[in-house]
């Protein structure tokens, strides 16, 4: 991963860590040697990010804050599914609470940590990047 525009030094925050994107991007800034350092979290780091929780979202921000100012945050977490629900393939499948589930990760989860975590980013070359996918599997 090439980060030229980034100073030299620069620090890293990856929230959604532990899904396959997270991780791809967290491995590329381990091995970038002009990135200082690398925050993983995800919701069994140190601090923990659940994106259900916006106290657990300004808790993590809260804990990190002294190893920035941040150059770069990205945002890699979503949800497709979980043990509770699968993907809707018809409408027969729709249903309010794993709607409801989905948007609170995927939508609003993404909307406090723009929140909390924009205030960690270095003023004068800081980048925020939220991604999202219809699937957020590399192997789908």
């Amino acid at each position: 991963m090439q980060c030229q525009s980034f100073p030299e030094q620069f620090r890293a925050c990856v929230i959604g860590a532990s899904g396959a994107i997270g991780a791809a991007f967290v491995s590329a800034l381990q091995h970038n040697p002009r990135c200082a350092e690398v925050v993983a979290l995800h919701r069994n780091s140190f601090p923990a990010l659940d994106l259900t929780d916006e106290a657990s979202i300004q808790s993590a921000a809260e804990q990190i804050k002294a190893q920035g100012p941040f150059h770069l945050i990205i945002h890699a977490a979503g949800i497709l599914h979980q043990q509770e629900f699968m993907p809707e393939k018809k409408l027969a499948d729709l249903n309010m609470a794993q709607m409801q589930a989905t948007f609170m990760v995927n939508t609003f989860g993404p909307a406090i940590v723009l929140r909390h975590f924009s205030k960690l980013l270095d003023k004068q070359r800081g980048v925020f990047a939220l991604l999202s996918a219809k699937v957020g599997s590399i192997e789908d």
